[in-house]
C-alpha cells in the first residue's frame, strides 16, 4: 500500500505553491531501502529500493530536466513522479521490477507521454501499476499525467488540480484516499506558512484512522482490511507499514524543497521507530 496527495498550481500567489506532495510508501519493513539522496551523475533526487534483484529502483523521486521552448532555446522544467502499486490483481509471470519506471523516466530526456509510448512498444512486462509524472516549466506548461497498466488508462491534467492516488485504479479509489484527498485541500486551503503546512501534511500522512466501510479495498486486499484502511499503515502482524513520508513543496519562486521522514533500518520496533530526517534543496 501506498498513497499520494499531490496539488498543483501554474499561477501562485504570495505564499501559495506551484507543487505540492503529501505521500506515504507503505513496505515490509524488512526490506532495504537507501533514503533519498542526489545522485550525483544523474541529478535525481530519490529513495532507492535495495532489494535483491530491485536494486536502485524507487518509489518516488524528482528532478530538473532540459526542454526547448517556444523559441527553440533551452529551458528547465521540473519533473516529478511518483509510482503506486495496483493491489489485488493476478501476478505477471517474470514481471520486472516496477521501480524502475520512476528512475527511467527521471533519469532520460523524454516527456511523460513520450516515455510512456515507448514503454507500451516493448515486450517488458509489468504487475499492475499507477505511474504519474508532473511536469511544471516556466514557460507555462503545468500537466499532471498518470498512466495505468490494468486496465490500461491514461489521463492528463492541466493546470490547477489536487489529486489522490491509491493502490487501486483512479476510477475506484479507496475511501481513504477521498477522504484524505479532502483533507489535503482544506490543509492546503488554509494559507498556513511553511512550517504550519509541513506540520499539517506530516500530521496528515501520520493518521491512523480508519476509513470503514470501504467495497473496493475490501474487494483488493479482503485480508487486513481495517489496518489497511487508514493513510499510515501499521500491519504488524504481517510485519509491513508505513515506512517513508515525503513532502515536496515548489514555491512561487520556483525554489523547491524536498523532505523526507524514513523509518532507521533495521526496524526493530516499528511502533517506536527511530526516524531519519532528509531534507534537500534546489532551485529551477
Amino acid at each position: 500500500m501506498c498513497i499520494l496527495f499531490l496539488h498543483t498550481n501554474p499561477d501562485p500567489q504570495d505564499n501559495e505553491y506551484r507543487l505540492i506532495v503529501a505521500t506515504n510508501r507503505d513496505e515490509y519493513y524488512t526490506r532495504p531501502a537507501k533514503a533519498a539522496y542526489k545522485c550525483p551523475e544523474t541529478g535525481v533526487i530519490a529513495g532507492r529500493d535495495m532489494e535483491p534483484g530491485r536494486e536502485y529502483g524507487s518509489w518516488l523521486g524528482c528532478t530538473i530536466k532540459n526542454e526547448l521552448d517556444n523559441e527553440l532555446t533551452e529551458g528547465k522544467k521540473f519533473c516529478f513522479s511518483c509510482l503506486t502499486n495496483i493491489s489485488g490483481n493476478n501476478k505477471v509471470p517474470n514481471a520486472a521490477g516496477r521501480g524502475e519506471l520512476v528512475i527511467k523516466y527521471l533519469e532520460g530526456t523524454a516527456t511523460f507521454p513520450e516515455y510512456i509510448d515507448k514503454l507500451k512498444n516493448t515486450d517488458v512486462s509489468f504487475n499492475g501499476f499507477n505511474l504519474i509524472g508532473v511536469e511544471l516549466s516556466k514557460g507555462g506548461l503545468t500537466r499532471t499525467y498518470h498512466s495505468c497498466n490494468q486496465p490500461e488508462i491514461d489521463s492528463v491534467y492541466t493546470g490547477k488540480h489536487t489529486i489522490g492516488f491509491g493502490n487501486s485504479t483512479i476510477s475506484s479509489p479507496y475511501m481513504k484516499v477521498l477522504n484524505g484527498r479532502n483533507r489535503f485541500q482544506e490543509i492546503i486551503e488554509r494559507n498556513l506558512d511553511k512550517d504550519q503546512l509541513k506540520a499539517e501534511l506530516l500530521a496528515l500522512l501520520k493518521d491512523k484512522t480508519q476509513h470503514l466501510p470501504d467495497e473496493e479495498l475490501a474487494r483488493r486486499s479482503p485480508v487486513g482490511l481495517q489496518v489497511l484502511s487508514s493513510i499510515y499503515v501499521e500491519y504488524l502482524s504481517a510485519g509491513y507499514g508505513t515506512r517513508t513520508h515525503t513532502i515536496v513543496l515548489l514555491d512561487k519562486e520556483w525554489n523547491m524543497e524536498f523532505i523526507e521522514f524514513t523509518m532507521q533500518e533495521p526496524i526493530i520496533d516499528p511502533r517506536h521507530p527511530e526516524w531519519h530526517q532528509t531534507v534537500i534543496k534546489s532551485s529551477l
